[in-house]
């Protein structure tokens, strides 16, 4: 994906006490590689910062939307944390102007690409916390202006709402039927057959199932998965694999569809 678009939204980048740190940031693998007396590169900047970023996001969430779930908040973070997000503040930053890359990097238009952007940014937020010598209120009010337009956005587009349907309003839940009741499923069935079946029966086409985050280390992984029906996020979950992840969102997004009381016509909102 190309970022060549004169129509995003610039913000001022930050003045560093330390110029260093910035330049260090901005300093790709492939130029000290090529260039062994310029410094270090900014991959253990980009460590320091994909850390740091987790938790300002995590944070400026909680505080922001105080009657939001634990499930809500998850989504929300995983959409303010990805590629796309993080490349795009790049962006904003202009970090893809002034990065350094090696021959060639710059040839294949990694100062374009959506993981260098990423990288960076990570890195860049990494040098912002050394250079307020980890001051973090300091790194929020520098963030604030970035994350602040993009968590409208997603918001205004349902994102993180029950069941991300922003034309109902935020906390509509949809007209529905009592599943067991209507389909004749035994109560231990399994969720996502029992999810399925429910959307099938109702036109909605088999429910989709999109990883949202992957976190933790690489022996012992957590994923996050969202499941989506008809176009609409109706819940999402998370587990140590892939298939419990799936199998929580089903669930949640049943405890959702399906009312509380089977004498409920599913009616009340």
């Amino acid at each position: 994906m190309s970022f060549v678009d004169s129509n995003i939204k610039r913000i001022p980048e930050r003045k560093f006490k330390d110029e260093k740190l910035r330049i260090e940031a901005l300093t790709h693998k492939s130029y000290a590689y090529e260039n062994p007396m310029s410094g270090n590169h900014n991959e253990r900047l980009e460590f320091l910062g994909d850390a740091i970023i987790s938790f300002i996001v995590a944070d400026y969430l909680h505080d922001r939307f105080k009657e939001f779930k634990e499930g809500q908040l998850t989504t929300l973070r995983a959409k303010l944390v990805c590629k796309q997000t993080l490349s795009y503040f790049a962006v904003q930053l202009g970090l893809n102007d002034h990065l350094r890359l090696g021959a060639g990097a710059t040839t294949s238009n990694a100062r374009n690409s959506e993981k260098t952007l990423e990288d960076t940014f990570e890195a860049y937020m990494g040098a912002v916390f050394l250079d307020t010598n980890k001051n973090y209120g300091e790194v929020m009010k520098f963030m604030e202006p970035l994350l602040t337009p993009r968590v409208d956005q997603l918001v205004k587009d349902g994102v993180g709402m029950p069941n991300n349907d922003p034309s109902r309003g935020p906390y509509h839940r949809p007209t529905v039927g009592p599943l067991d009741e209507s389909l004749n499923l035994p109560q231990e069935s399994d969720p996502i057959n029992k999810l399925q079946t429910w959307s099938q029966r109702r036109a909605y086409g088999i429910p989709q199932y999109n990883e949202l985050e992957k976190t933790g280390f690489v022996h012992n992984p957590q994923f996050t998965f969202e499941v989506v029906i008809n176009g609409r996020a109706y819940g999402n979950g998370t587990a140590r694999n892939k298939k419990d992840a799936k199998r929580q969102a089903a669930i949640n997004a049943l405890q959702r569809l399906v009312p509380s009381n089977n004498n409920d016509d599913g009616s009340k909102m």
